[in-house]
């Protein structure tokens, strides 16, 4: 109850832990922001960006980087866009296009859905999906470190067979393999939480390795930063 003898309801923010790509340091906040023309220079825009972060960070499959339709100026946050492929930025939300008194552009437009499966998770799926990837971490330190050909564990061996894909695939993630892209995914997440000092799942101490070298050039960019803000402020105090 508040002091008027109201009762109040208590909201437990950290309730669900929210791991957020965008998030994790301040160049990729940074390229969020430019490329969607995010700013906070003014009341109105400061209102604006924060609605939209929120709106990422709560729809985190969703497409980062949010299209403008190229009539109405309106983001395209869900239903389906127009895309041309032969222009070089255009694209059409869906009210403009079946609306009768714009004219057709004279190029043929690609349909592509847009929006987020992630908005319409209840919490009681939200908590299994959270489940789930906990016991996908933990098949994955238990397959790097079995040795066992007849694993009493039933998905031993599909974790490893995932593993060895990786090892071998000649197409991997940035080629576009599905698998490499899953088995990409599992090891971030396992990257992000590993505390050992000699992991023994794959990639791991690299990609922990390459994290660490992102949060040095980011300490360095903000160290640069604040020293050319102080050499400002010294001059205009002269």
């Amino acid at each position: 109850k508040d002091s008027k003898g109201r009762l109040v309801k208590i909201i437990d923010d950290d309730e669900e832990e929210m791991d957020c790509e965008f998030l994790n340091n301040r160049q990729l906040f940074l390229n969020l922001c430019q490329g969607n023309h995010y700013q906070f220079d003014s009341l109105r825009r400061a209102k604006h960006t924060s609605m939209m972060v929120l709106w990422h960070l709560h729809n985190r499959d969703a497409p980062k980087f949010v299209q403008q339709c190229a009539l109405c100026s309106r983001e395209i946050l869900q239903g389906m866009r127009y895309h041309c492929p032969t222009c070089a930025d255009f694209d059409m939300c869906h009210e403009c296009r079946r609306n009768p008194n714009i004219p057709r552009h004279p190029h043929p437009l690609q349909a592509i859905p847009v929006g987020s499966q992630q908005s319409a998770l209840t919490p009681e799926q939200r908590k299994e999906r959270q489940r789930s990837i906990q016991l996908h971490m933990t098949l994955l330190l238990h397959a790097s470190t079995c040795r066992s050909t007849e694993c009493s564990s039933a998905n031993c061996a599909k974790m490893k067979g995932l593993l060895k894909h990786g090892t071998q695939c000649k197409i991997k993630a940035n080629g576009g393999c599905n698998v490499c892209k899953r088995i990409w995914a599992l090891l971030q997440i396992h990257a992000k939480q590993c505390k050992q000092e000699n992991c023994p799942v794959p990639n791991c101490m690299a990609i922990r390795e390459r994290y660490r070298q992102l949060q040095l050039q980011q300490q360095a960019m903000d160290d640069r930063r604040r020293q050319m803000m102080n050499q400002t402020y010294h001059q205009k105090a002269r």
